[in-house]
């Protein structure tokens, strides 16, 4: 079967990464960016993560984007890590294994 939809020509896909810490009870976006790879943004996300002071709970996701001409889409989270104060870190999505 068909999708009747109409199909929108997608130019790139970009992967946007970012870390958010609760520092002193609110939340603070520390380092976020954008790259082609999603290996990298990945890394990028988790080397961000492990740079947060211990004892600071945070937060570190990785988005697809589609990239069009009118604009961008965002896509599912692929990575969603947390990280309680204690340093145990919990992989809501996009697992280690994975």
């Amino acid at each position: 079967m068909t999708s009747t939809a109409t199909a929108r020509p997608m130019l790139s896909r970009l992967y946007e990464w970012g870390v958010v810490a609760d520092v002193r009870g609110r939340p603070r976006l520390l380092p976020a960016g954008v790259t082609n790879h999603a290996l990298q943004a990945r890394a990028l996300m988790l080397e961000a993560l492990g740079a947060v002071p211990g004892g600071v709970p945070a937060t570190g996701w990785v988005t697809e984007l589609d990239v069009m001409r009118s604009g961008f889409d965002r896509h599912q989270t692929s990575v969603l890590v947390m990280r309680d104060a204690s340093g145990g870190v919990r992989w809501l999505a996009g697992g280690a294994g994975e």
